[in-house]
């Protein structure tokens, strides 16, 4: 179970046993070999709040102890200081706002989280750190790279590109060889349904990736949905993970963004079933936050109902930055709706809390969003059928969609329990 709190503020949830919990037995197609796999060593290794290499060199240099404390006279160079724009007023006057509400709510949870074991007390000593090193060189795993993305861009340009929908089930997995979506167009604009009881390993696009039991997927670009929409399901809830455009991706290009009129046309409706809960991932940025609760929620038939925060602290039970850090908050937003097809649809029963806080120690790939499967649950009808978009993971129990919707499943981003399960 990945929470490991839940009070009347939000929850601990640990991420790292999120994802390993569905790999504990894993099967290769062609072998009845079981094995566990675990997240690759390293990634959740967050032991120090976020620092530049030139930040945390000072903090243990004894020169610069000595220089802070003698007051030198060497000059500084002062920074030319620029008036805030609109933008940026608005995030502070949200900070502002948001502010005491986080702080006591983060602190009455990392308490909650130290009784049960899942925060250790920091080192006194700044020496004994390593500026989170494991963690930084685990987030520079290449994974597939980009050949996923190019997949569903050559799945665009080619004719008559909607086929009929793959199903992987425990009566079938010897016979699919799912390496040869390599050079078929199968893996790709087309929904493919892993009904296992246990999670596998498959061999494909020239690697091997982990499925988890119960998963069903659709690797697409954003205009090629044809195989979601026929799948004839209605879902209960819907999580977005919009590849908001940002300059600093835009420079990386480490993924293909959307501009917001784009988002618009994501057939919410008809993919939700009626009283649908739509959770949207947004940026502390006030515009793309006023963008979704003024404009897409209305234009989806989604009734806006809750802001929730995830903050992200240390395996010390520290925020990853100083809260209030000028260039970086240690917190993201999600917006939470209820789709809405008539007047007369019911509110989500029990009623979705507002000003909920999660915490959690992030994966060091930057972007890499906790799950919440677990936390959902409880707003959710029996038998609810889940789904993610733009996903670059899989869920059990979930449909998934995304153009790197199998990015984080490559075994590169886990390691192999030596005791193979019997």
């Amino acid at each position: 179970m990945s929470v490991i709190v839940a009070s009347d503020k939000g929850w601990v949830v640990d991420h790292q046993q999120g994802i390993d919990v569905s790999y504990q037995v894993c099967q290769k197609l062609d072998s009845t070999e079981q094995t566990t796999y675990i997240s690759k060593q390293g990634l959740f290794a967050i032991h120090q709040p976020f620092r530049m290499d030139s930040q945390f060199d000072k903090l243990v240099s004894k020169s610069a102890k000595s220089e802070d404390a003698s007051g030198s006279d060497r000059k500084r160079r002062k920074r030319k200081r620029t008036e805030p724009n609109s933008g940026e007023q608005q995030a502070y006057l949200n900070h502002q706002r948001i502010r005491p509400m986080l702080q006591k709510a983060t602190e009455q949870l990392i308490a909650l989280g130290r009784q049960k074991g899942c925060f250790t007390e920091p080192p006194d000593d700044i020496k004994s750190a390593d500026n989170n090193l494991s963690a930084r060189t685990a987030s520079r795993t290449v994974g597939p790279g980009s050949c996923l993305r190019e997949g569903c861009r050559r799945g665009v340009m080619k004719a008559g590109q909607h086929t009929d929908n793959l199903s992987v089930n425990d009566s079938s997995l010897d016979k699919i060889d799912l390496k040869a979506c390599c050079v078929l167009p199968d893996i790709f604009n087309t929904l493919i349904d892993h009904s296992s009881e246990t999670a596998s390993v498959v061999s494909c696009l020239g690697g091997e990736y982990l499925l988890p039991p119960h998963c069903c997927f659709l690797m697409s670009d954003y205009t090629c949905l044809d195989a979601l929409l026929q799948c004839e399901r209605k879902f209960d809830v819907i999580v977005i993970d919009p590849p908001w455009e940002n300059k600093s991706v835009k420079r990386l290009k480490s993924y293909d963004m959307l501009t917001d009129w784009d988002l618009y046309k994501l057939p919410i409706k008809l993919l939700a079933a009626p009283g649908c809960l739509v959770v949207v991932w947004v940026t502390n940025r006030q515009k793309q936050q006023g963008l979704v609760r003024d404009g897409l929620f209305p234009h989806w038939s989604v009734c806006y109902l809750a802001e929730w925060h995830w903050v992200k602290v240390t395996k010390h039970g520290e925020m990853i930055c100083d809260l209030d850090s000028s260039h970086k908050k240690p917190y993201e937003t999600l917006l939470l709706g209820q789709f809405k097809a008539t007047s007369d649809d019911l509110p989500l029963s029990p009623t979705v809390p507002d000003r909920q806080v999660l915490v959690s120690v992030p994966c060091s790939i930057h972007s890499r969003k906790p799950p919440l499967n677990a936390i959902l649950k409880s707003y959710l009808p029996i038998g609810a059928q889940c789904l993610e978009l733009f996903a670059r993971n899989l869920l059990p129990g979930w449909t998934s969609w995304g153009n790197e919707v199998l990015k984080y499943q490559h075994v590169d981003f886990y390691q192999k329990v030596e005791d193979n399960i019997r």
